[in-house]
């Protein structure tokens, strides 16, 4: 009679992040060693000898998702008499399925504990921690590409209507050939001003954000705590974050930094960018003029948030997951 075993959908993750390398070297290190792949032979015999010579493989963390873990091995037999029937089966794992393996280990050993959603006083640095909550993007840089995405939009609006303007009639009879001629210079001028404007949000963007990392913030449902971490861009699901951006989640991974309600201390958001060197005045007065555009109703754009306030945490993710 063999065990049932049972799960409840709290246990059956799914995850849209998720960095098979730390997943890796974690199970390793609490199997003592890669051990999850296993053998299972059925059948009979008369009498029969056999040996088994076991070999460490692992396979790397690419596009297949189902690999090899674990012990394979080199099957010898003999027979001394009668006849032998036997057939083997091999059972793999995923990237999911050893996600879900390493989160019992650490909830059954009470590293983790899934009840308390990040209580402050889980809130150790070097601890595991399962923290629940929105997810935004970083208050920064997404007001500058909201911005920058909108000035792409003024270009080709711009752009079309000097297009329906030199289409239009009379445009290129005498009397209308001195006023198009007058207007496209101010077309021109203005199409150039939203170019440079887009490359320097653009600049600043890449400057916060490097290449193949994006910073998010959790904000907790209560809005007590916030939560900050990096994530790579090939651990991704969906790359471009629909899926994850704005919806509420579970992030495992080990808390990094702990500043407490009351601390003297912020999160800067801009600590190893360049445009950390520049004067506070300069950050004030892009900030600035993004809150008037917002105000006037130009834009719809949050003014962008260069720290983030106490309490929070910042984190070192393994998962992001549902």
């Amino acid at each position: 009679m063999t065990d049932e075993i049972t799960h409840s959908a709290e246990d059956l993750l799914i995850a849209v992040y998720l960095d098979t390398s730390a997943l890796l070297d974690l199970l390793a290190t609490v199997e003592d060693g890669f051990t999850l792949v296993e053998r299972v032979t059925t059948g009979q015999t008369s009498r029969s000898t056999s040996e088994r010579s076991a070999s460490g493989e692992v396979s790397s963390p690419g596009i297949l998702n189902f690999f090899k873990v674990g012990l394979s091995g080199k099957l010898g037999r003999t027979k001394a008499e009668g006849t032998s029937d036997s057939s083997e089966a091999e059972l793999t794992h995923t990237y999911g399925s050893l996600l879900n393996r390493l989160r019992r280990y650490l909830v059954a050993e009470h590293l983790v504990d899934p009840g308390t959603e990040g209580q402050p006083q889980g809130f150790r640095v070097g601890d595991f921690v399962e923290f629940s909550g929105v997810v935004r993007p970083n208050p920064f840089t997404a007001s500058f590409q909201r911005l920058q995405r909108m000035l792409g939009f003024a270009e080709i609006a711009f752009a079309m209507d000097g297009k329906q303007q030199q289409s239009q009639p009379g445009a290129s009879r005498g009397g209308g050939k001195g006023q198009n001629q007058q207007r496209k210079p101010a077309q021109n001028s203005q199409q150039r001003e939203f170019k440079a404007m887009a490359d320097f949000f653009e600049k600043i963007t890449t400057d916060v954000e490097r290449e193949g990392t994006n910073t998010l913030v959790i904000e907790q449902s209560n809005g007590d705590y916030s939560a900050i971490l990096t994530i790579f861009e090939a651990y991704l699901r969906d790359r471009s974050m629909s899926e994850l951006l704005n919806r509420e989640f579970r992030i495992l991974g080990k808390v990094a930094r702990h500043l407490p309600e009351g601390s003297d201390e912020e999160v800067d958001l801009l600590a190893s960018s360049g445009i950390a060197g520049f004067p506070s005045e300069v950050m004030e007065g892009l900030t600035d003029a993004i809150s008037a555009m917002s105000g006037s109703g130009s834009a719809q754009v949050d003014a962008p948030a260069t720290t983030i306030k106490p309490p929070a945490i910042e984190i070192v993710p393994i998962a992001i997951y549902l």
